[in-house]
């Protein structure tokens, strides 16, 4: 007979002195298949106004240097236990240069409440051990009708996903669907029946998509992952793998297929061009990956993408703060859960040199989850860090720290037009580089024009001046001051350099052009005006 789990903890709480409360040294389960992939029906309107439940299978063994206890639940005597193996799933979707979770979240929790101890496998030979283990070397295969059965499914935000533990007591399993009432609803004695969920519609419990979602171009992949209770983070790498699926709709129904190219590890690390990253709370909690994925710049601006993924952190992320530089332009800033509540999107704010998203209530980053953010911004990425606060109280620290690519490295330059110019005269200006020569071009100059000049100021008004009293449009004064570049009649397009010293201390400076024609009495003054540009000086 196997030893109680409290008894084999105690054995070596020696060699947990600062390690995480419940692992067990030598406890290793490796999830090594994806195999297959089913879909159970759909449910809702027409499509693609409808759901869809999908159940993958895998393949697991233990690989470690220890039986792991697994008992069988319910026991003989009705009682359910938490000595057993808890199953995660989720689908994900890569396009258009990011990726996504698209299953939600009533895709639920597989409890594997008894274990077979199949022969030899990738994990060895399967050795002889004591009951309610999972065996050294052996292994087990679930296929999708196995891991798709709604009496063993249940809500993950049950379960602490860093301990690996789940409280049978007034559980979804002890309350039953629809609930019972009385003491049966905290018994620890299972309410479930199968008579229940026989009755569920072929979608209720399972890994739920929108149809909508899986009509979408794009690739997807089913993931897959295993929680052990007692297993050293340090040995979780092999506890996620994902598998590459096709899906297909006939007018009436849809199918799906597996490609066959399973990869272990969190689904984020298939996103192509990203960058992925693990942080966690120390030995208290479990941990976050963030994946940077960042592009350009295009016109001096850069595309920033972060997808977030809760590993196995049991207090959930309230939070994402990043470092951005205090003199970034931020443009087209974005946020992406998982529930198409656009009612309890995450907000942002930017404060000095950080830029924050930040949980509405209800909607943290719980585990088996991932959410994206994403913006534009002018300056250049650099190594660092960025912050997840944790959404509830618990051991351990307020906050988890990440390393990922940063919105902090060098601005962009950038020229910005403002307004709009009088009767044709337009200015456009490249970007003004440190240590290279800007071009201002003026065009639409009438005939006959004498002169005209550009003024260059260091304290930019963004907005034009009404001159309307004096008979003035206001396109006029986009800019005050400044130094001023003369030209003589330069035809219908006059140029103007604008050379920017080799001086990187320049970075961030803003100036202000406006072009001036002295043209013929087109206005009471005898002149007319472009519209304005504000040139950013930047690095690259």
């Amino acid at each position: 007979m196997s030893l109680p789990r409290s008894l084999l903890l105690l054995a070596v709480t020696a060699q947990m002195a600062a390690a995480q409360s419940n692992a067990v040294p030598g406890t290793d389960v490796n999830l090594y298949d994806v195999s297959a992939s089913t879909i159970y029906g759909r449910r809702g309107p027409a499509y693609p106004g409808g759901e869809v439940g999908i159940g993958f299978g895998h393949a697991f063994c233990n690989a470690g240097t220890v039986h792991v206890p697994w008992q069988t639940s319910p026991t003989t005597a009705g009682q359910m236990t938490d000595v057993h193996f808890k199953i995660a799933f989720l689908l994900a979707r890569e396009s258009n240069g990011r990726i996504v979770q698209v299953s939600t979240p009533e895709s639920y929790v597989k409890h594997s409440r008894v274990t077979f101890n199949l022969g030899s496998s990738n994990c060895g030979t399967c050795q002889s051990g004591p009951a309610s283990t999972f065996r050294i070397g052996c292994f087990d295969a679930y296929s999708t009708g196995f891991n798709g059965n709604r009496f063993n499914l249940g809500p993950t935000n049950e379960i602490d996903p860093w301990t690996g533990s789940w409280n049978p007591v007034g559980s979804y399993f002890d309350r039953g669907d629809p609930a019972v009432v009385g003491a049966a609803a905290s018994d620890g004695v299972q309410s479930l029946t199968s008579t229940q969920t026989n009755a569920f519609d072929p979608v209720k419990n399972r890994v739920t998509v929108a149809e909508s979602e899986l009509a979408q171009s794009g690739t997807f992949y089913g993931q897959v992952q295993l929680v052990c209770e007692g297993e050293p983070v340090a040995n979780r790498g092999n506890n996620l793998m994902s598998d590459q699926l096709s899906f297909t709709w006939n007018g009436a129904s849809w199918s799906t297929s597996n490609v066959g190219n399973a990869v272990a590890g969190s689904v984020l690390n298939r996103w192509s061009g990203a960058t992925t990253n693990l942080g966690g709370n120390g030995s208290d909690d479990g941990r976050f990956l963030v994946a940077a994925k960042v592009t350009g710049p295009v016109n001096g601006v850069y595309h920033y993408e972060y997808a977030v993924h809760n590993i196995d952190n049991a207090r959930g992320g309230a939070s994402l703060k990043l470092p951005l530089h205090p003199s970034a332009e931020l443009t087209a800033v974005g946020f992406r859960d998982i529930d198409n509540n656009a009612l309890n999107n995450w907000t942002w704010s930017r404060s000095g040199g950080e830029l924050s998203f930040l949980a509405a209530s209800g909607n943290s980053l719980d585990w088996n989850r991932i959410y994206n953010f994403w913006f534009d911004t002018t300056v250049a990425p650099v190594a660092g860090t960025v912050s997840i606060d944790q959404a509830r109280i618990g051991a351990g620290a307020l906050s988890v720290t990440v390393n990922s690519n940063v919105p902090n490295g060098g601005l962009s330059a950038v020229a910005t037009t403002v307004g709009s110019g009088c009767f044709g005269l337009a200015l456009a200006a490249t970007r003004p580089v440190v240590g290279a020569t800007a071009q201002l071009t003026t065009s639409g100059i009438p005939a006959g024009t004498p002169l005209g000049l550009t003024v260059l100021t260091l304290t930019p008004a963004p907005a034009p001046i009404d001159l309307a009293v004096i008979g003035m449009p206001t396109c006029f004064a986009h800019v005050l001051g400044g130094v001023n570049e003369l030209w003589l009649n330069p035809g219908s397009t006059a140029l103007v350099p604008l050379v920017v010293p080799n001086d990187p201390s320049l970075s961030g400076t803003v100036l202000g052009a406006q072009s001036i024609s002295a043209s013929p009495p087109l206005t009471p003054l005898g002149f007319i005006a472009s519209n304005g540009v504000l040139l950013t000086v930047g690095v690259q």
